[in-house]
């Protein structure tokens, strides 16, 4: 299957797409942690259309399927944070949250990137250690689960 459409920056006439495929996207990820504490399910859609100005989000849109995949990111003292990498279900294994993360790394060659995912999510672990992220701290949340930060230079 193809994908190389074109990834382009999100504006706000995106964000309920956007708050919708984060809802799919995410769902697999509080499936195989065993915990619907995943930070981007609890979002709210008001919370989620308040924060959208404070990060600079990438889309790629399917012809005809709307968007299928997006990742954000701001500046964060030294460090670019990178979040809420996502891929439709039915879009996953294509090569799109490769593509998402290069495009961050384009648009901020020399700063250092960091992300963080959860510990059980090793399918999302494996993927970032492929494209450079190495691991450099793990945090308990209040809520018992563990996440991973990951940074690349």
């Amino acid at each position: 299957m193809q994908n190389n459409w074109p990834i382009v920056k999100a504006d706000e006439h995106d964000i309920p797409e956007l708050y919708a495929l984060q809802l799919i996207a995410f769902e697999s990820e509080a499936e195989m942690i065993g915990s619907r504490d995943v930070p981007a399910l609890q979002e709210s859609p008001d919370a989620h259309r308040a924060d959208f100005s404070n990060w600079v989000t990438l889309k790629l849109v399917h012809p005809s399927r709307g968007i299928i995949g997006a990742i954000r990111y701001k500046k964060s003292g030294d460090l670019i944070e990178v979040g809420r990498l996502m891929t439709h279900p039915d879009f996953r294994r294509q090569g799109i949250a490769r593509r998402l993360l290069g495009e961050v790394d384009l648009a901020c060659p020399e700063e250092t990137r960091e992300l963080y995912t959860c510990t059980k999510s090793w399918i999302n672990i494996l993927l970032y250690e492929k494209t450079g992220y190495k691991a450099v701290q793990e945090v308990t949340e209040e809520s018992g689960l563990s996440f991973v930060y990951m940074q690349k230079a």
